[in-house]
């Protein structure tokens, strides 16, 4: 019996050690639905493609990511509660909390500042257009509805004289077509952000006719990170830690930004030439992720003036940077 004793002990010892750890210790990894789009998201792709920069995936979260065309098809799934978290750029944010659409507005992943690169929007060599003025009968892309690409080129029309919902045709095209859209006659004019622009202009034949700070000079959010109510609600620890390794991923790319684009490469995240990929100029993006609630309201005010939206909101009621690192 007294050989038992010691057995006994140690499981008990075992058991009460048991007890006493965190419910988190015996937690499964909270799969997190990431919508996400095809430019100016490098950190978020970096998330994905080179996971070692981002300590808390594989042991609070894990990461299952959904490519979609434009921010009208994510926010569909969005609302539909197919994603938990989605990038969608700055201006269809505004309109759609202006519409009553709920979300969380968590962190800043790019923007556009004349501080770095901008979105060009690019005709043919060859074309008879010479200005914006010219664009009245041709065929403008866009690569969703309520985007802020179609601000800007609204903005650029109206500024050139011309009615944008009479003057031109629009044609709803994907990022990674347009180049080939406008190269065909498809397109007389098309949208091209990073990498798409740098990698038409490589190509040749094709050349700016006017740029998102033509539109509008103002520095403004490009693209943000959307949490849905309710998974930051039941999961508030898991999106914490995404957002930390979020931030921990853009630092790392500010600061190793070939390794990184090296990296996305290597992932087929970016399916573009190296040497094309790896030395292109860069949006600027806030290494902390913390979104500019002042631009927001700039921002809004600009889609009120344009009539792009008719309904005012304030950003700060959508705004939520709580869950970021403080």
């Amino acid at each position: 019996m007294a050989s038992v004793r010691p057995l006994l002990s140690a499981l008990a010892f075992a058991a009460t050690a048991v007890a006493v750890l965190p419910p988190a210790a015996f937690a499964q990894p909270v799969t997190i639905r990431v919508g996400h789009g095809s430019a100016v998201e490098e950190q978020v792709w970096l998330m994905k493609a080179k996971p070692d920069v981002t300590p808390n995936q594989g042991k609070v979260y894990n990461l299952e990511y959904t490519l979609f065309r434009g921010t009208d098809t994510r926010f569909q799934a969005f609302e539909a509660g197919q994603l938990d978290i989605a990038t969608a750029s700055g201006h269809s944010v505004i309109f759609a909390a202006s519409q009553g659409v709920k979300f969380k507005a968590v962190a800043s992943v790019s923007r556009e500042s004349a501080k770095g690169f901008v979105t060009q929007f690019m005709v043919l060599d060859g074309s008879p257009i010479r200005s914006v003025k010219d664009l009245k009968g041709k065929t403008v892309g866009n690569n969703a509805a309520r985007s802020s690409i179609e601000l800007w080129e609204r903005v650029a029309l109206e500024k050139a004289g011309l009615n944008p919902n009479r003057d031109v045709n629009w044609a709803i095209v994907p990022f990674p077509s347009q180049g080939e859209a406008v190269r065909s006659g498809k397109l007389d004019v098309g949208a091209f952000p990073q990498p798409f622009a740098t990698n038409e202009m490589k190509r040749g034949g094709m050349h700016t006719l006017f740029t998102s700070k033509d539109a509008n000079p103002n520095d403004e959010e490009l693209m943000l990170l959307l949490a849905s109510e309710d998974f930051a609600a039941k999961h508030p620890a898991a999106l914490r830690a995404f957002l930390s390794d979020l931030v921990a991923a853009t630092k790392y790319y500010l600061a190793h930004e070939r390794e990184a684009k090296q990296a996305l490469l290597d992932s087929k995240m970016v399916r573009i030439p190296a040497e094309i990929f790896l030395s292109m100029p860069d949006n600027t993006r806030a290494p902390d992720c913390r979104i500019d609630v002042e631009a927001m309201r700039h921002m809004r005010d600009d889609l009120l003036k344009s009539g792009f939206a008719t309904k005012s909101v304030d950003p700060a009621s959508f705004v939520d940077l709580s869950f970021l690192p403080k």
